[in-house]
């Protein structure tokens, strides 16, 4: 399937270009792979838009927050277990604790590390 053609006054057909050293070339270079666009659209934007980018989210992040809401809804069902005042086995209950400390090691991991 085609992509739709955009009316003629929204087509870019201008073309402007200018020199940089080799050290902006980096910084551009570093800004289009953070953001996922093309030096054209980082340009653009902040040009006239007057702000950076928005940052793509890594694959790790986005694995990190899967796994993370994967283990929040364990927590939740072990928690309404828990609350249904029903007997817990000894070793389940030190499994519980092994895996919240697991958990809060992770927690402070991720919010030092920005």
């Amino acid at each position: 399937m085609a992509r739709p053609k955009l009316p003629q006054k929204e087509k870019k057909r201008i073309m402007f270009s200018f020199k940089m050293d080799e050290r902006e070339f980096e910084q551009l270079a570093k800004l289009c792979e953070y953001s996922d666009l093309s030096a054209s659209e980082v340009i653009r934007s902040c040009v006239f838009k007057n702000r950076l980018p928005k940052a793509r989210i890594p694959i790790l992040e986005k694995q990190t927050y899967i796994e993370l809401r994967k283990i929040g809804t364990n927590i939740n069902q072990i928690a309404k277990h828990y609350n249904s005042n029903k007997p817990v086995p000894s070793d389940k209950l030190i499994a519980f604790q092994a895996l919240q400390e697991k958990l809060n090691l992770l927690i402070k991991l991720l919010v030092n590390d920005h």
